[in-house]
Formats: C-alpha cells, structure tokens, sequence
C-alpha cells in the first residue's frame, strides 16, 4: 500500500512538472519558454473557481435557480459592444444594437475600423491616431489598459495557452473603441515588422523615428516622437526600450508557417504544456513567434507585466498577431469552424483558465470561445492588405517602403532612417528615406533633422460620449444574499454575479435606492424587450423602466438575516443521467456527466441549458479539479476499476465514459477528431441526450463486454 501512494506522488509530481525549455532552439525562444512556463504557474495557482462547485443562494419557498442563468448580454459600456448600431448609443448618435447603422450627433455615419499597416496610413490617418492616443494617455485611459494587461499577464487566459489570441482580440477591440470615442475616424494600425525583417539592421528602419515610434536616448528612454513623455505604471517620466538587444522582429517564414497548419491545434496552441500532455511545445506558435518581437523592442516591451507602457508597439504588434489569426481563419475555416473550433480542455495541456467555457478574465461574461465570434470581423473592424509590390506597383503604395528584388521574389520592405545601415542594398535608390545609401549609410538630402509633423486641428464636431459604470449586479437578490455573508462563504459565484454588493467594483450609482434606473439605457432597453428577455438584469437595474418597483428586493428574496443551509455534501458516485430525464441537479464532487461535455460547450450550450450546468461542471467552468487530470485518458477517480468490474459502463454509460477512461470496459479515451464526430452532428449536438447503442463508444463497449465474458 505505501509503495503504491508513493509511486502515485511520483506519477503526479512527474505529470505536474512543465516540459523542459533547455531544447529551445534559440536563446530568445529559452527566454519566452521560461517565461511562458512562469505565466502558466500563475494562472493555474489563481482558478475562477475551486473544487467546490460553485452554486447561487436559494430563494426562500422558491425552487432553486438555474445553474445556466445568463449574465445580461446587454452591453453596459461601450466596450462591450459587438456592433456599431450598440456602440452608436454611447456616442450620442442614432442606432440601434443588432444593427451596424450609425449617424453619430455631429452627422457622422460610424464605420467599420479599417485598420491599416502604420505606413500604409495617409499623413492624416497617422496624426488622427497619434492625435488620439495621446488623448487617451492624459485621460488616464492608457494607464488603465496598461494595469489590465499586467494584472492577467500571469493569471487567467490572456497567456501560456490556446485562449491567448482570442483573448487579446477582446483587448484590442476595447482598446480601439476607446480610440473612437475620442475620434470616430481612427482605427487601430497594425504593425508588420517583417517590413523590417530584411533590413540590414532593423532597428535602423524608419519605424523607429520621430514620425512612428520616437527614438530613444542613450539610455533607452523614449525622448522625441509621438510616445515621448509617457509615464509608465511604476513613475518613469518615459518609455523605455532596447530595440535590437535581443529577439527578433517578425519573420516572412513564420507568417508561412501559420497559414500553412490545418488544425486548430496548431493556431490556439498548448505553448506550457505538462509532461503528462501529448502535445510537444511547437516553437513556431504565434505565442512564441510573438514574442520575438517583445524582446527585439525591449525595455518595457521585454516583460508583459510593462508591456502595456509602450502602446506604441505593443498594441499594433499585437494588432499585426491579430491579423495573421484573421488571414488563416479566412483561408482555413468556414464560419462555424471559425465560432466553435477550439482545442479540447486538458489540464495537463494548459490551465484550467484556457477552457473554451472558462470565463475570459475580466471581461466577464465573456467566455474564451467568444473571441472566436464572427461578430468582431463582421462589424467591428477589418484589416487593410499587407504591402505588396511587383511590376504595377514599384513602391509599396507608401513613401515609407521600398521594393526589393535582392532576393529575386519583390517583396516589400521598411526605408531606413538617416544615419542606419543599409549595407547590402546600396543598388536601391529608395532604401533610404529621404536620402542616399552612401558608404553603407543613409544620408540625408536635407540638412534638416526628421521632426514630429503639428498636430492637425480636427475640423469635425466630436460626438457626445457617454461614459457608463461597468460595476453591477446579475440578479435582484444579491444585496440581500450579501448581507446574509454570501460573498464569503460562496465567493466562487457572488463574486462574478454579484460583483457590485459584494464590492469587487465600485459602483457609480447609489446602492440603497429601492426605485430606480442604473444606466442610462433603461428605457430605451425596455421599449424593445428586454425587461422580458433579459428579466434578471433588467430587474436589478431597470427596476423603474421595467415596473418592477411594486415589490421590494427584500420582500422578494427574504428577510436580510441569517444564514442559508450549507448544501449537503453527497460521496462522490457514478449516477446516470440516462437520455437526459433526469432533470434535478443533484452535484457531487467536480466531475462532467458526460463526455461530450467539453464539445457542447465549445457550442456555447453552458449558457443556453441549464442540463449543462448541472451535467458538465468542468467544461463549463463551475469548478476545477485538485485530485485528478481533466481531459487526461486516466481514470478520474479512484474506483473506476471497480465500479467498471460491475457493469457501470453500460448501466451508466454516460458518467462512466467521461470519467473512467482508462476502465478496460469503458476504453474511452478518443481523440479530439473522433469525440467532434460522435458527439456533433451538422452542428448540432448529439450523444449524451441520445441512445449510444449506435455510435462508436456504443459498438467499442459491445466488443470489450464480449470479450469479457470469454
């Protein structure tokens, strides 16, 4: 028995240790490996939720609540929005939400962000942009976006892991927003830094002047250009970077790389996985090709944590990232594929945080498959093509670019400053902006320095902004559930649906006001329906628009005394839930019901069944495991042998698959393709609900209950 408990320590010590980041191929790959690996500690030692399954507070005579309840899919700030018609209302213009119809106040129409590389930008555009960004800055805004990105820098999704993409597109769709709301016409540019990449030394290239990014000192700060003077989050008067220290810029080779991969796997990638996980750490992942770049840039840019203080590069390299995802969705997935092809939930692949159904930290109720949504591309922005040039197009479409056939392909490529090497092309006449490759160096024709261009004075009326609180609560009966002391004794859900009265956020409206509206949305939300439609968030906080002033919260959620029965806790056995019949929530322990849990979540039914809530509680994020490895072809609990030796797998066919792969009699550890393929149909889900005689997992137990009783 001791060797036995032993050798098990030694197994889950082995499995928990991260694959080695000594066979990284380059120095710089070792750097983010280790870097990467401490990102993937973080977000596993910071779970959403816990073991404990996280459940709402019961309402006194009432039956208990559904575990699916939705959090309001109205969008409260402008930054949730997920169309122009949403966005239009908190500009002051005239649109409705579902719609991409806008006539803003000053009789702009809104467009789709069309969002071009920074050099592809006419003289207006850039100085529009450069015009907002520094606006942003000295509202605060920059500040704030810099916090958020350290804050889940090593914790949550937004690293080491598949939702990494999807979660820095809802970044940057916010972070572009805010833009807009200062200056309507500005969208996000995209930073291709394989412009630079055959550049002699790229960081000589004329991205780096005063007319992109600014140039540094001796020193390293950020002294001249666009960024200068922009306080970081720890005090510093200035940005600071190292460009060309270390790392590299982006690659041509590795942009072919993406767009050549089939599978999904290889795009929303395992880059920390564990050594129990099948999957190798592909070097190639945009995770890792990205953050070349981070270290090429230095100083701030080298660690996530500052990143976000050089917003300069930082959010149009990352812009860049979000294009090529874009590129392979468009030429590899249709657009179901697009929405709900993300790889399988594994724990020993990636943080329970990087789950399809795992909320995308802090940008609830945003899941990480919602990054996924066709809506972003659809209304939200598009992206402008990258630089080409041949025979018809000599130069680039850009003063800023030269074409260059050294390599026989033309290909296009960044000018370089005055004063940059540009040894290798001096039988270019455009490699140097505003000068002559002379000795190897660009000199200028012009005595004159580069200079910042003066700001452009815009001629168009701003719109009326309307900035909202983003602190609320989910259902009416928070308040009063908070103060029986629910928000201790069940953080893992008053937390996230009670966020405003268990003060994780500071409310911009009064608290105690029985008869109200809390955002100024409210009757216009309640004219079309959505008292109805969305009753709980409605009721909360449209109670005045909505008619809902009748009954007091206290006399609809019970006196404001006393606790509430703590639930009981039910052994941990396998219990069918044969064709889906069995309707009562009765949870144990932290397991899914059903193997094709993790499937059905990926189709975003977490939200729309509360079966699934109940029945799939690690897919759909109401609890993490601590005492076994979800998505692992072991068995999940301890008896699983023995509860198969008594024909649980075929009198509880559907727990006993999920969770006792590895049981002779159950053989149920399918591969990614083959589980999509039984439990989906054109689509639509299937299995769980259905009778498994037909399927493969039905005819796999038929041949291994034969052969038993041989």
């Amino acid at each position: 028995m001791r060797l036995l408990v032993v050798f098990s320590l030694f197994l889950l010590n082995y499995i928990d240790a991260a694959q080695d980041c000594s066979s990284a191929p380059t120095p710089a790959l070792k750097i983010l490996c280790n870097q990467i690996k401490k990102w993937d500690s973080g977000s596993r030692a910071a779970p959403q939720v816990t073991a404990k399954m996280a459940l709402p507070p019961a309402l006194p005579g009432m039956p208990p609540m559904p575990m699916a309840a939705e959090l309001a899919p109205i969008a409260r700030t402008a930054g949730q929005c997920m169309d122009l018609g949403c966005l239009c209302g908190f500009m002051g213009g005239n649109g409705s939400p579902g719609s991409n119809a806008c006539s803003l106040s000053n009789g702009q129409t809104l467009k789709k962000a069309l969002r071009k590389e920074l050099r592809m930008m006419s003289n207006e555009e850039r100085q529009r942009y450069h015009f907002a960004v520094q606006k942003l800055k000295a509202n605060g805004e920059i500040g704030n976006f810099a916090r958020l990105h350290s804050q889940f820098a090593t914790s949550g999704s937004a690293h080491s892991g598949p939702a990494f993409l999807p979660w820095h597109r809802e970044f940057l769709k916010r972070y572009e927003i805010a833009l807009r709301q200062i200056d309507p016409t500005v969208a996000l540019p995209y930073w291709d830094s394989t412009l630079e990449s055959g550049l002699p030394t790229p960081a000589d290239s004329i991205i780096f002047s005063d007319i992109f990014f600014g140039e540094t000192n001796g020193a390293g700060f950020v002294v001249s250009g666009p960024f200068k003077g922009f306080t970081t989050m720890a005090g510093a008067p200035n940005i600071k970077r190292a460009v060309g220290a270390q790392g590299t810029v982006f690659q041509q080779t590795e942009y072919n790389y993406i767009m050549q991969q089939t599978s999904i796997g290889q795009i929303l990638s395992f880059t920390a996985p564990k050594q129990g996980c099948s999957v190798q750490i592909q070097w190639n992942a945009l995770e890792y090709t990205h953050g070349n770049v981070h270290l090429f840039v230095g100083g701030d840019m080298f660690e996530t944590s500052t990143a976000g203080n050089d917003p300069g590069t930082f959010m149009t390299h990352h812009a860049f990232i979000d294009l090529i995802w874009e590129n392979w969705r468009q030429a590899k997935q249709n657009r179901f594929e697009r929405e709900q092809a993300y790889p399988t939930n594994n724990m020993q692949c990636s943080s329970a945080n990087h789950f399809g159904a795992a909320i995308m930290q802090p940008f609830a109720p945003w899941t990480n498959i919602d990054g996924l949504n066709n809506k972003y591309t659809d209304n939200m922005f598009a992206y402008g093509s990258r630089p080409t040039c041949g025979p018809g197009n000599p130069m680039c479409g850009s003063e800023f670019l030269f074409c260059d056939t050294s390599k026989g392909t033309p290909r296009c490529l960044s000018k370089v400053k005055p004063g940059g090497n540009c040894k290798g092309l001096e039988s270019n006449p455009e490699v140097c902006y505003n000068g002559d490759c002379i000795n190897s160096k660009c000199k200028a024709s012009m005595p004159q320095p580069i200079t910042t261009p003066k700001p452009i004075v815009l001629t168009t009326r701003k719109p009326t902004i309307i900035r909202e609180s983003n602190c609320y609560n989910e259902n009416e009966c928070c308040q009063t559930w908070s103060i029986k002391g629910e928000c201790q004794k069940n953080a893992n859900w008053m937390n996230l649906w009670c966020s405003a009265s268990c003060k994780k956020c500071a409310a911009l409206y009064p608290m105690n006001v029985e008869c109200d509206d809390r955002h100024s949305n409210c009757v216009k939300w309640s004219r079309s329906g959505e008292c109805s439609k969305n009753a709980a968030w409605m009721t909360e906080n449209c109670r005045k628009s909505c008619a809902k002033c009748g009954q007091t919260r206290a006399q609809k959620c019970g006196p404001q005394t006393g606790a509430t029965k703590a639930p009981v806790q039910v052994k941990p056995r396998p219990v069918g839930t044969k064709g889906g019949k069995d309707q009562s929530c009765k949870p144990f322990g932290c397991f899914d019901e059903n193997p094709c849990c993790s499937m059905w979540s990926f189709q975003g039914l977490c939200r729309a069944n509360a079966f699934m809530a109940c029945n799939c509680r690690v897919s759909c994020g109401f609890c993490v495991p601590t005492d076994y490895y979800f998505g692992s072809c072991n068995n999940y609990h301890k008896d699983c042998d023995s509860w198969a030796n008594q024909g649980e797998c075929e009198k509880n066919k559907d727990w006993m698959l999920a969770n006792c792969k590895a049981s002779s009699a159950c053989d149920s550890c399918f591969s990614d393709v083959e589980t999509r393929r039984i439990c989906m149909n054109n689509g639509r889900a299937i299995g769980g609900f259905e009778n498994w005689e037909g399927n493969e997992w039905g005819q796999r137990m038929a041949r291994n209950a034969s052969s038993m009783m041989k």
